[in-house]
């Protein structure tokens, strides 16, 4: 039988994206960071459809840009990060920036509770895929056709800006105090560095993946001439999640006082 293929009728409804700002979809950010949106199972039911056509043409129009926007050829690694707020902010850059996937590696030191609470605010609109190791996870994505580079000050180190745009890529960020171990290092295609002008001795690892991530996805961009490079069938999925998180929105700040 052969597969359906979605509708393509909503993309009609989208807004080019202005390549100077390719954000997350505006008034979704604070509210579903804080933990407190966890009521699907009332609004399943209905289908997202439903709340699709409650929406503004503004707020349609949003998310359909920032789905547009879209990246699946870069992606960032956190291995065995101890701060969880590093954890955070680093998922937050990466779905501000249009990234559509994050992997993690957890920390040793860090229960299945703790990490949890790092990772479910995030993973409602930036997909996050566990892995046992930081080698496996290099060892993954390239075997998914991923350059994978890892943020390390050796002799062999590439500058961050002369990473290569033309294959899919993923920068991968080791713990703050041993960072990646050797067994990663090998697993991955290579080192990068960012050059430091100050005194400082090294960039927080939430700051250098900012720095890095957003040189990376616009040369990415720049590379598909294209903002984004989901494919239909992502792109539809995508339209449902946001769907259903602006109706979440809508009805908290409907029951707000």
């Amino acid at each position: 039988m052969k597969k359906r293929r979605p509708p393509r009728a909503w993309i009609a409804a989208a807004r080019p994206p202005d390549p100077a700002e390719l954000l997350g979809p505006r008034g979704l950010t604070a509210e579903v960071l804080c933990g407190e949106l966890n009521d699907s199972a009332h609004l399943a039911p209905r289908g997202w459809r439903f709340y699709w056509n409650l929406l503004s043409d503004e707020r349609k129009s949003r998310i359909l840009s920032v789905i547009a926007a879209r990246l699946s050829s870069v992606t960032v690694v956190l291995d065995r990060l101890l701060d969880p707020h590093n954890t955070a902010a680093i998922l937050r850059t990466s779905e501000g920036l249009g990234v559509a996937k994050a992997h993690i590696v957890s920390h040793e030191s860090q229960d299945a509770l703790a990490h949890r609470r790092v990772t479910q605010d995030a993973d409602k609109w930036l997909d996050v895929e566990m892995h046992p190791t930081g080698a496996q996870a290099a060892r993954t994505l390239r075997e998914r056709g991923y350059d994978v580079w890892a943020g390390h000050l050796d002799e062999t180190a590439v500058l961050y800006t002369d990473l290569r745009a033309d294959r899919p890529i993923a920068l991968l960020f080791g713990n703050e105090h041993e960072g990646p171990s050797k067994e990663t290092l090998a697993a991955c295609t290579g080192t990068f560095r960012i050059p430091m002008a100050g005194f400082t001795q090294s960039f927080n690892v939430s700051v250098a993946a900012g720095i890095a991530l957003a040189q990376v996805t616009a040369g990415r961009r720049a590379r598909l001439n294209a903002p984004g490079d989901l494919p239909e069938e992502q792109r539809v999925e995508l339209q449902q999640r946001f769907t259903l998180l602006a109706a979440r929105l809508a009805r908290r700040l409907k029951s707000s006082p």
